[in-house]
């Protein structure tokens, strides 16, 4: 259900005001600005120099508020980085663009971006970003012509791969775009007639863990985070530069800001998405435009993210965005602005992630509300740390502020744009810290029968914890803390899927079962559970129960290219040769970027011997993914069905470099090896896969027959 937004008269906290005070002159359409909007990821406001810290690095971010305006107090609504950056791009709160969770949700058609307003504007639109979280499976490439979120595998084995990019590598490719673009222009870069862009560039670096690169990591050997940050300002440093050798950066309008701040430890939370205090709320905002914005300027009112696309489009001389929550902030730069604003804040992530009370807040310049389940009131201007919780003295207040809070949200959650989360979701998620798994289900807004996060916070530090030991391999820890987790909180999501994915990978298939079962309890839409659940099934050798759970899963999810690719494989097996192609067929349609979809159906073409559609499905794979052990394991079995057993050993050799421990492609070597006339080399793999004890039964068993 939508939010009920009162009217400003009802409503002191003016979440819909529009900003009061007169326009600048319009400028004239040849003299439209280009408008380059910066987003730096976990960035709290005062690790930064121009913010008061003394050890931050940043001259780039310094050097922009001494030539343009300072916002000293600006808050984001989330802090997690989709529904953050969904309020920067289209000037509405979470509870009205839905988009309330990293993961298991998008930005929905109906809601408008900047970005497309400014393309039928006639602006060239581009955005590169860093972090999967802003994948263009959630919706935030609508309105670019080009949206590069194009991130590299890595080589990071705590990483999943194409999690994230580099400050560095995203500059490289914005500066490719600039040349590109610029080059393109019928008039020079710095002429009025030049069409003007519109540049979204966002950096991940900040965000946990903090390992600045090169020697900045031992000159922040103390403050890994700040060197974080001091790397991210380099880059933006270079990015500028690069627009003033093109002679751009004069008609560019300049703002760079954070999508969310960061815990640092802080109430006890070892990074953020949890709470929502100002260590994970207030964020660094300057824009800066030469000759036309104030040098200098610090403005002292409370500002938000929902203010960010409305005043960039002002700016453009752009008309507001049709519905936004936001108001430009330009009355403000010039000093004619009428009452500031309240702010709203959220995190869904505990209820989505542990059944825990969700979080939402309300403040104004001075004052703010927390409503959870033990009700939190600061006097911010006192108490900036928020340590002393006035609601029990100031109930007055506290009272008063929860109903401008109820107002505000018509006393329901809000839009919930959900979509379905899928096992490479849930895995890249995981990668970054999060259970991507987690379901988005539940609706209520009361928060009384659920636990308060303040009371549960060292035990969400300790799941994050065992979500890196899984990342590291480190299976058993995780499991043992995620089953230390359960016994404190039964009914804890996160931890119920930590410890059945460990218990997956450490084999234990019937306890994963029992687990992905009892998270299914709690998150009954997870298609991704039900997958799971099919892979142990296969695992075992019950390919029946595989395939209903898959049907499950399919039911939930039909775009589940993980689903039918198991699926695929399991009706190949059994001679189901046409549904195998069908259902390996739709997975490479859903995700055509997904090798191993690839390298699945190019196994089932080589089976009905369609030799030559299967080679045309591996080079394709290939050229996705050139270490793909599974790749050259599956070239090698094409090779042998043409006949050719002395090339496909090869081939098999190559994806035992890559996988040496991969013992069916060792059994495939093996026969290889025998096809080719080579029997005492065939004799030496077989020999090697028999005597190991890893060996699986149903492998041992087929070597050992080969050595009688």
């Amino acid at each position: 259900m939508s939010p009920r937004f009162p009217s400003a008269a009802i409503l002191t906290v003016g979440l819909m005001l529009t900003g009061c005070g007169r326009r600048p002159p319009a400028p004239t359409p040849a003299a439209r600005p280009n408008i380059l909007l910066v987003t730096i990821d976990t960035l709290r406001a005062d690790h930064v120099g121009c913010y008061g810290h003394a050890g931050a690095a940043t001259p780039t971010l310094d050097g922009l508020a001494a030539r343009g305006v300072r916002f000293a107090t600006a808050v984001a609504h989330v802090p997690l980085t989709g529904p953050s950056h969904a309020c920067v791009l289209t000037g509405l709160t979470p509870l009205g663009h839905g988009f309330r969770d990293n993961g298991g949700f998008a930005l929905p058609a109906s809601v408008k971006t900047a970005a497309e307003d400014f393309r039928q504007a006639g602006y060239r639109t581009a955005a590169f970003v860093s972090g999967f979280p802003l994948d263009r499976r959630f919706g935030f490439d609508r309105g670019f012509e080009t949206y590069d979120d194009h991130l590299p595998k890595g080589n990071d084995r705590r990483r999943t791969p194409y999690v994230e990019r580099f400050a560095d590598a995203t500059t490289d490719a914005v500066l490719r775009w600039l040349q590109g673009t610029l080059s393109s222009s019928e008039s020079p870069a710095s002429s009025p007639a030049a069409a003007p862009f519109f540049l979204w560039v966002h950096y991940y670096d900040p965000h946990a863990p903090y390992e600045p690169p090169g020697d900045l990591a031992e000159r922040f050997r103390a403050a890994p985070y700040d060197g974080e940050i001091a790397f991210v300002d380099t880059q933006l440093g270079r990015l500028l530069r690069g627009l003033e050798e093109k002679g751009a950066l004069a008609r560019t309008v300049v703002l760079a800001t954070a999508d969310h701040g960061e815990s640092l430890g802080e109430h006890g939370e070892d990074t953020h998405a949890v709470f929502v205090y100002e260590a994970t709320l207030r964020v660094p905002m300057i824009v800066a435009w030469r000759g036309r914005l104030p040098a200098g300027r610090r403005v002292p009112s409370l500002v938000r993210g929902i203010d960010l696309a409305p005043t960039l489009l002002d700016l453009a001389d752009r008309p507001p965005l049709t519905g936004a929550h936001g108001r430009t902030l330009m009355p403000l730069v010039r000093g004619t602005a009428g009452d500031a604003p309240s702010a709203y804040a959220e995190s869904y992530f505990p209820l989505l992630y542990m059944n825990w009370a969700p979080l939402r807040s309300i403040r104004d310049g001075r004052w703010k509300f927390i409503d959870a389940p033990m009700p939190e009131l600061y006097d911010l201007q006192r108490d900036p740390g928020e340590q002393t919780n006035l609601a029990e003295r100031e109930p007055a207040r506290a009272v008063a502020l929860r109903r401008g809070l109820d107002a505000l949200t018509g006393g329901e959650p809000g839009a919930m744009s959900r979509r379905t989360i899928d096992s490479e979701t849930a895995a890249k998620l995981a990668a970054l810290g999060y259970v991507g798994s987690a379901g988005s289900g539940v609706t209520p807004v009361s928060a009384e029968r659920r636990p308060d996060p303040k009371q549960m916070i060292g035990l969400f530090n300790r799941l994050r914890r065992a979500n890196a030991a899984a990342q590291d391999g480190r299976f058993g820890e995780a499991a043992a803390i995620a089953r230390d987790a359960l016994r404190q909180d039964p009914r804890n999501a996160f931890a119920t899927i930590v410890l059945a994915n460990a218990e997956l990978e450490l084999g234990r298939y019937r306890e994963a079962i029992a687990n992905y079962r009892a998270y299914l309890d709690l998150v009954p839409e997870s298609a991704d559970a039900h997958h799971r659940i099919a892979i142990c099934y296969a695992r075992l050798g019950d390919a029946d129960e595989a395939l209903n759970e898959d049907e499950a899963a399919l039911a939930i999810d039909p775009r589940s290219g993980d689903a039918r690719m198991l699926r695929g494989g399991l009706l190949a097996a059994r001679g189901r040769t046409d549904e195998a192609m069908r259902e390996l067929r739709a997975a490479v349609e859903i995700n055509p970027e997904n090798a191993a979809f690839r390298v699945g159906l190019a196994r089932v073409l080589v089976r009905n011997g369609q030799l030559e559609a299967a080679e045309g499905e591996l080079r394709r794979a290939l050229q996705l993914q050139p270490q793909s052990a599974d790749a050259h394991a599956a070239a090698g079995g094409l090779l042998v069905a043409r006949g050719q057993p002395e090339e496909a050993v090869a081939e098999f050799e190559r994806a035992l470099t890559l996988r040496p421990d991969a013992d069916d492609i060792r059994l495939d070597l093996a026969r290889a090896l025998e096809g080719a006339g080579r029997m005492a080399d065939a004799r030496v793999e077989y020999g090697r896969l028999a005597a190991a004890r890893e060996t699986p039964a149903d492998i041992k068993r087929a070597a050992k027959a080969r050595l009688r």
